[in-house]
This record gives structure tokens, C-alpha cells and sequence, in this order.
């Protein structure tokens, strides 16, 4: 009987521990966002300014908690898919991301993240991972369409944890871009 009982106890620990652990990992996955800037141009090279001269590193945003390469995107459903505005380009709508994290606008920022990203999620959420992270500064590394897909690379910079690549993927149908992706893709 004591024996069971220890079983028992033992096993209610593992799930406990593991329920957790993946709690983390759902957690980190669905946070994921840099800051940007209105002064960035489209290339390599470019850095977010909020608030600072153009060359300058914005100074917040979140990143997924995925790690190691890139994955190919789900197809997106232009049902659920978080929808670009009209008339804007992906690497713009990045920087807002980034503007609105910068600028504490939660809800923005959590708006902007695809739509897998804001499942079981929230604003506060993202809010608590971003301050987590300690991010210092992003630099948009990369910017290009190419017909009906596109993809912006960004580098954050944090205090703690060095310099993450992330990388937003977007995808054109019936004349909108939606947001496909937003993934950690490397570490520098």
C-alpha cells in the first residue's frame, strides 16, 4: 500500500513538471515580436529607430520561443490568417509590430502576430514575455517580395540572452498579405 501511495505521488510530480515545461514551450511560441521603426528602408542593413535617429536599435519587442531552423509554413487560411492592411507592405507592418511593442500598445502588437501566435494567448501575455526577455534592440536585416510570398529577418538584441534572428513570412492571396509566420530562426 505504501508503496502505491509513493507511486502515486511520484507520478502526479512528472505530470505536474511536465505540464509546466510544456506550458513554457507554448508560452515562448506564441510570443514572438521585435521592435521596428518608421525610419527602416528595405534591405540589409536597415535598423528600427523608435525614438532615436535612423541607424539607431529600437529598444523593445518579443521573439517566439521557437529555436533552430526555419520550418516551412502551414498553408494560411485567409479565414483565420492575420490580415495586412491595404495598401501596406510586409516589412511596414513589421515595424509597427515593433513600434507598438516600443510603445507598450499590447494589443497592437499581439494583433499583428499570426494567427497560430494568438492562440490561448493574450496581450498581457505577450507584454510579460517582451520584459522577460530584456530586449535592447532589433536591426531588420532583410526585406523581400518575390511574386505572392515575402519575408522580413530581423535581429534582437537582448541584455541576457545574445542576439536572436527572427523571421516573419507572408503570404499574398486575392490581392491582401497575410501573415504566414513569425519564427526564431537562428542565434548569433
Amino acid at each position: 500500500m505504501q508503496n502505491n501511495q509513493t507511486l502515486v505521488i511520484g507520478l502526479v510530480i512528472v505530470a505536474v513538471l511536465l505540464a509546466g515545461v510544456a506550458g513554457v514551450v507554448i508560452y515562448q511560441q506564441t510570443q514572438g515580436v521585435p521592435a521596428a521603426s518608421p525610419t527602416a528602408t528595405t534591405g540589409p542593413g536597415t535598423t528600427g529607430a523608435t525614438g532615436a535617429q535612423a541607424g539607431t536599435t529600437g529598444t523593445t519587442g518579443a521573439m517566439p520561443g521557437t529555436t533552430g531552423g526555419s520550418t516551412p509554413a502551414a498553408p494560411v487560411d485567409a479565414k483565420t490568417a492575420t490580415k495586412v492592411p491595404k495598401g501596406t507592405e510586409p516589412k511596414d507592418f513589421v515595424e509597427g509590430y515593433y513600434k507598438a511593442c516600443d510603445k507598450g500598445d499590447w494589443q497592437a502588437a499581439f494583433d499583428a502576430l499570426p494567427a497560430d501566435k494568438k492562440t490561448g494567448n493574450s496581450p498581457d501575455a505577450l507584454k510579460e514575455q517582451v520584459s522577460g526577455y530584456g530586449i535592447k534592440g532589433y536591426t531588420i536585416t532583410d526585406a523581400q517580395v518575390q511574386g505572392d510570398s515575402a519575408t522580413v529577418k530581423v535581429d534582437q538584441v537582448t541584455e541576457s540572452y545574445g542576439t536572436f534572428e527572427n523571421t516573419w513570412t507572408f503570404t499574398k492571396k486575392d490581392g491582401v498579405w497575410l501573415v504566414s509566420s513569425k519564427a526564431v530562426t537562428g542565434m548569433k
